[in-house]
This record gives C-alpha cells, sequence and structure tokens, in this order.
C-alpha cells in the first residue's frame, strides 16, 4: 500500500523534477510512512511512499522490467500476483524480487493496457513506458484506489490524493463553482469532476495514457447484470457458488506480513467476512467496532455477539457525546484535510475514528463493504418494492391525498415523533415518481426544497441542468433498459454511490492512520456472480440480502441474520439540537462569515438552523455539508481553519 504521484512535462530537465518530486510525495506521507522511491528522467518523474505490508525486504518502489525501461510505482494490492508472476517466468520473463509491483511491470511489457484486465485486486498504478515515452495511469475495477491528474499545456501531474498535484502546481487550486449543487445534493462530486476547476479523477476500471502531449482514456471493464428475462438459476447451487466465492475472496485478502483485523459493525456483511476469516483459520482474530452512547445509535452490543460466537479479540471505541462536543471541532478540521474536497457523509466520523482505533493494533483490516449494494440491503430497495405495490392502488382510495393527510397530522405530534410521520408523508409522495427522479431528485441528501433556497442565484443556475442529462453514458443505457428496478439500483449505487462516497469515505480515513483497508466482498469475480443473480433472489418478499443470508446462516448466529439494517451513522440530528448546536452556530451563521454570501443565501441558512432547533424540522444533512464546505473554504484559502 502506497502513496503514488508524479509528472511528465518536456519544459523540465531531472534537476527540476527532484526539486518538485518530492513535494509532491511528502503531501502523502501518511498514506506510505515506511519508505519513500523515485525514478527521474527528462520529463518524467515518478514517487512513491510506502506502507509496507508484504515483501517488506526487496519491495521498495518504483520498480522496473528487465532493462528498467518499464518503470512502475503502484498502490494496492494484486492478490493472483503469484498465478501471473509464474505465467510470466514461463514466458521467458526474469524476476528480482517477489513483489506483485514487479509482476505489472513484466506484465504490462507483455501486454500493454491489456494487462490492467488480468490484475485481481485493488490498485492505482503509475506506469513510465521509456521506449515509447508514454504515461499510462490505471485503476481498479470498482474504484478502490484513487487516482487523480491534471493537464495543463503538455503537463501532466497525476497523484493518489489532490494535494499531492497541489503541492507541485497550487494555481490548480482555483474552485469548481458548477460542482458546488452536486456536493449539496450528494455530498461529494461524482466522478472524473473534483471541487478543483482541472483536477479530474481517473475514472474506476480506466487506464489513461499520455504521449507527448495527447491523453487518452479507455475501460477495461463494466458491470454487466446479464439478461433479465434468463431463466432462473437453481437457489442451492447458487448459494454453494457463493459459499465457495465469498470463502475465496476473504481468503486471498489475508495475504500480509503485518498485523491484520477486521471491522465488525454486528451488521450481516461484516460479520459475513469475520466468520469467513474464521472459517479459513485466521488467528488472533482482531475485530474493532465503534460505539455510541445514545442506546437508539449503538450496534456495539450486536457486534460483541458475533465476537463472542467467534471467539474473536475484540476491542470497542465508545463515542460519547460530551468528549465528541469538545474533539469534534477539530476532528472535522483534520477529516477535511484529508479529503481534499468537502464531503458530506457524516459516517465518515465513526470511520475516522475506528480506523484510528485499528491503527493501534493492525495495519491491515477486512471490511465489510459492498454488500449492500451487490446484495439489496438498503431500506431503498425496500421502497422500489413498496412503490410498485403503492402504485398499483386505484386512485378512487384517495392514494394522492395520502401525503398530505400523514404530513398534516404531523404537525400535531412531539418533535421526537414529528421526524418520522414526516418522512412517512415524504416516502409515500415519492412513491408516485418514476424511478430515476425518485433516485436521483428524491433521494438527495439536500432536497428541491431545501436546496434552491440554500442556494444564491448565480449559483443555481449552474444547476439548470437535471442529473439525468448529465449523466455518463453507462448510466443512460442501464436507466433506459428493461432491467427490473431493483437491479438499476443496484448497478446505480455501485456506480455513483459506492464508489464516489463509501469507498471515497473508506480510503481517506484509514489512510489518514496509515491503515489498508481490504474489502472481499467488492473481489470482481464474486461481484460478476452476485449482479447477475435475479432481484428475488436479493429481496425475497421484504427481506433484504436473502441470497447471503442463506448462504452464511451456517456460520453466524440467529440474531445477527435477523438483525434490521441500521447503517453506519452518527446521530447527528440529535447532537445538532444538544451537545453540538452553539459550535454549529458559531460556524454557519451569517455572522460568522465562513459561507460568502455571493455562494449562499444567509437568510435561508438561519432559517435552517432555527427550524431544527426547535424540532420543526431535520436538517442535519445540510447542516453537516454546510460546515463542511465552510472548513474546506477555510482549508482551501489559508484561513484559520478552526471551528
Amino acid at each position: 500500500m502506497c502513496g503514488i504521484a508524479g509528472l511528465v512535462d518536456p519544459t523540465l530537465m531531472p534537476d527540476d523534477i527532484r526539486r518538485v518530486l518530492p513535494r509532491m510525495t511528502d503531501a502523502l506521507v501518511h498514506r506510505g510512512p515506511d519508505d519513500e522511491g523515485f525514478h527521474v528522467g527528462h520529463s518524467i518523474g515518478l514517487g512513491m511512499r510506502r506502507l509496507s505490508i508484504v515483501d517488506i525486504a526487496t519491495g521498495q518502489q518504483p520498480m522496473a522490467n528487465e532493462d528498467g525501461q518499464v518503470q512502475v510505482v503502484f498502490n494496492g494490492e494484486i492478490y493472483n500476483y503469484r498465478e501471473l508472476r509464474s505465467r510470466l517466468r514461463a514466458g521467458g520473463h526474469v524476476f528480482r524480487t517477489n513483489s506483485d509491483t514487479e509482476v505489472i511491470a513484466h506484465l504490462y511489457e507483455e501486454r500493454g493496457v491489456g494487462a490492467f484486465a488480468d490484475l485481481r485486486g485493488m490498485f492505482a498504478i503509475a506506469i513510465w513506458d521509456g521506449r515509447a515515452g508514454r504515461l499510462v495511469l490505471a485503476r481498479d475495477r470498482l474504484g478502490k484506489k484513487p487516482l487523480f491528474y491534471a493537464q495543463r499545456g503538455n503537463r501532466l501531474l497525476f497523484g493518489s490524493e489532490i494535494k499531492a498535484i497541489l503541492a507541485a502546481d497550487p494555481s490548480l487550486g482555483e474552485p469548481d463553482l458548477e460542482m458546488l449543487p452536486s456536493y449539496f445534493r450528494h455530498g461529494f462530486v461524482r466522478e472524473p469532476r473534483t471541487m478543483f476547476r482541472d483536477i479530474r479523477k481517473l475514472e474506476a476500471a480506466h487506464w489513461l495514457v499520455y504521449e507527448r502531449g495527447a491523453l487518452t482514456l479507455g475501460p477495461y471493464w463494466r458491470l454487466d447484470f446479464g439478461d433479465p428475462d434468463a431463466p432462473p438459476p437453481d437457489s442451492g447451487k447458487v448459494t454453494e457458488k457463493l459459499d465457495a466465492l465469498i470463502e475465496e475472496a476473504v481468503r486471498i485478502r489475508l495475504m500480509s506480513d503485518v498485523p491484520l483485523g477486521i471491522f465488525l459493525s454486528g451488521g450481516l456483511d461484516s460479520s459475513t467476512v469475520v466468520a469467513y476469516a474464521h472459517k479459513v483459520g485466521l488467528r488472533p482474530l482482531k475485530t474493532f467496532t465503534i460505539g455510541f452512547d445514545r442506546p437508539q445509535w449503538d450496534e456495539s452490543a450486536d457486534a460483541q455477539i458475533v465476537a463472542q460466537r467467534l471467539r474473536t479479540d475484540h476491542h470497542v471505541l465508545t463515542l460519547r457525546e460530551q468528549e465528541m462536543a469538545r474533539s469534534l471541532p477539530d476532528t472535522i478540521v483534520q477529516m477535511v484535510r484529508h479529503f481534499d474536497e468537502p464531503f458530506g457523509d457524516p459516517s465518515a466520523l465513526p470511520t475516522y475514528y475506528v480506523s484510528k482505533l485499528a491503527r493501534e493494533h493492525v495495519t491491515v483490516i477486512l471490511s465489510g463493504d459492498g454488500g449492500d449494494e451487490l446484495f439489496a440491503g438498503y431500506s431503498s430497495y425496500k421502497s422500489i418494492r413498496f412503490a410498485q405495490y403503492y402504485q398499483r392502488l386505484p386512485l378512487w382510495l384517495g392514494r394522492r391525498s395520502l401525503p398530505a393527510i400523514v404530513e398534516g397530522g404531523a404537525r400535531w405530534l412531539p418533535a421526537g415523533r414529528r421526524y418520522g410521520a414526516l418522512r412517512v408523508g415524504r416516502v409515500l409522495r415519492d412513491s408516485e415518481l418514476p424511478f430515476d427522479t425518485r433516485y436521483f431528485v428524491k433521494g438527495s441528501l439536500c432536497r428541491p426544497d431545501v436546496l434552491r433556497p440554500l442556494l444564491a442565484d448565480d449559483v443555481w443556475a449552474l444547476a439548470s441542468r437535471s442529473e439525468v442529462q448529465t449523466l455518463p453514458d453507462d448510466i443512460r443505457q442501464v436507466l433506459g433498459s428493461n432491467l427490473p428496478d431493483v437491479s438499476k439500483a443496484s448497478y446505480l449505487d455501485l456506480r455513483i454511490g459506492l464508489l464516489d462516497d463509501m469507498l471515497v469515505k473508506v480510503d481517506r480515513m484509514s489512510m489518514a492512520h496509515s491503515l489498508e483497508v481490504r474489502s472481499p466482498l467488492l473481489d470482481h469475480r464474486l461481484v460478476e456472480f452476485v449482479v447477475r443473480l435475479p432481484p428475488a433472489l436479493k429481496l425475497r418478499g421484504w427481506q433484504t440480502k436473502a441470497v447471503l443470508r442463506d448462504t452464511v446462516r451456517r456460520y453466524l448466529p440467529r440474531a445477527t441474520l435477523r438483525k434490521r439494517k441500521q447503517g453506519f451513522s452518527v446521530p447527528l440530528r440529535d447532537w445538532f439540537r444538544t451537545s453540538l448546536r452553539e459550535m454549529v452556530g458559531d460556524c454557519l451563521e451569517p455572522g460568522a462569515g465562513r459561507l460568502p454570501k455571493e455562494l449562499f443565501n444567509h437568510a435561508t441558512i438561519s432559517t435552517l438552523l432555527r427550524q431544527h432547533h426547535r424540532g420543526e424540522a431535520d436538517h442535519s444533512a445540510a447542516m453537516w455539508l454546510l460546515l463542511n464546505y465552510a472548513v474546506w473554504q477555510d482549508s482551501r484559502t489559508g484561513a484559520r481553519c478552526a471551528i
């Protein structure tokens, strides 16, 4: 695991590059505190920071082929590198190390950009092909490892994080206000864009070739949900195959020369990973959990059930509200610095703390990321089924007036129950809408009725095109296909929510503590199998993840199999009304001057704060988005960056 960075610039001599490159890699020291390495030539520089995990003695980078014409820096792990190495040696390639990085160099020498389709793992790769004068970048299929780039004239800069690029050229730090509405809708900026005008994300499952000032991009893999009209498979054979795939995916991710553990929330996905690690013989099995001092948010007891059943060495960190009130201001500043962009998913907070806890004991962690997206685990999948039933109700039953009746009755309820009633009314109203509208508009963190008055008119004008009109071709094709809505939602969750939210959160918050996270449920062979399964095997009636539950039933406690989906988040709604109320007000109130009036309507911000504090509405999502944007604005402009 490393942080990588580099540049191609035909105007620079090697001495110039040697001055720039260390600045880029120094910005990534948290991703690789153990070692550094550089390759410098005329017009080219590759750099890396290493977190030593596998082949500690001989795995230093950059790494080359036999004649040194192919140079590689690489972030991630290749789990099938031993098989590839044997194949390449049989073909005459000579190896000097046992490293997976050297396999990439020889595989590229043989297959060019076709090499990336042979790799099984998580990776961000940079290759300098000296013969062709060509830089090649690539990113893994599901986008677990990040890679950013910026082109200015004949110069190309790249890095594992945006801060590495800005360390070489601060002028690239100009914000892209066109992305502001996107951030407030989703909590992130969808790839390939960033919140910086001239910096891009290399898309997942893509390669990039930069040669003589010309940039070319191409995909090497795509999600394929198969034929929705195909006959259903035998359920017994499905669970047998799924059992074997999960076991293999977990087993190959246990390779490590340093201590290894598992995140355990107590939910089905993380518990599944723990169960299979136990099955294949990982000892000692260390697990890590975050708890809360508000019982309705705390899953630590559920995690303890699994830990006791599988006899793990279990560690729990409880986030206590009063302690959080004191530490949160500094923590948010640190989190924003690691994201480089404003990032609005509040579950980044417990991810930050559980990563810090785990790093005190291990260097590598396995997680259950991807299970909800693959196996239809979110409540939104049940909402899809509910909408299908609701739309079948005849209009004479008052279907369209029912939401207004529920929302009207909510006004008479106490604040704590009012939120739930208003949510029911919103679900009923949204159930009348087409699938794509429900997903992209009504599924937003800031719905249009909040977002429109929040943003200044000029900023809102930048969002004049709808989400669907600006979608990539593959997503538009899926939306227009005859796939069932559950399969469409799974595709979108994998392609957008997982890629731009969940995996970003886990990567940045874990690497903030120099911790490597591996995701067995996102093994691409497992993903290819599961996405082609019919939705009826995943969503059985109102039971989510049905086929996964059937598969792991023999390994997990009954309470874990029956546990309702809770989600890895924090009680922001209540915190913002109590212990964190003053802090948020000090930062977001118009008088604080943290949110520019040319971007935001200050009167709307005051209204949101007042309504939330009075319990008239839950605006915690919008408040968290504003809070993170304000801190990012401070860090970008060099302000005091404190709240």
